[in-house]
């Protein structure tokens, strides 16, 4: 099935998530961001710890509902007696359900401001390697 992907997140996160299986994830990176423009909660989505140059067929990583998802922008003011700086920045927070194990079967091209899609198979039983 194709998913939309979220990759690069720690293994700690991951590993808590199925340990509780449910977890709210922060999620600020510029590349997992852009997925946000194409999830609703119920959607299915494939997570992983690997970085998205490094997905390629075979990356294990585990399929997941979406719960909730929140978009929200914050502002940062910095203030010197010489200038003052303002930054805003952008960030989500995405309630996640364990559902599967899944597998990579194929990446999607990924495409500069694009999300990330991979064909991904669930995983039933344990493969001897």
């Amino acid at each position: 099935m194709k998913l939309a992907a979220l990759t690069g997140l720690s293994r700690e996160s991951i590993e808590d998530l199925l340990k509780h299986h449910i977890r709210t994830f922060e999620i600020r990176s510029a590349h997992n961001m852009i997925v946000f423009s194409g999830i609703r909660p119920g959607d299915s989505i494939f997570i992983t710890d690997v970085v998205p140059p490094d997905l390629i067929p075979g990356v294990c990583g585990h399929i997941v509902t979406v719960r909730g998802v929140d978009v929200h922008m914050s502002r940062v003011s910095v203030s010197t007696p010489l200038n003052h700086e303002e930054r805003e920045t952008m960030g989500a927070r995405v309630q996640l359900v364990v559902h599967a194990i899944g597998k990579v079967r194929d990446v999607y091209p990924i495409e500069p401001y694009k999300p990330i899609y991979v064909e991904a198979i669930e995983i039933k039983h344990c493969d001897a390697r």
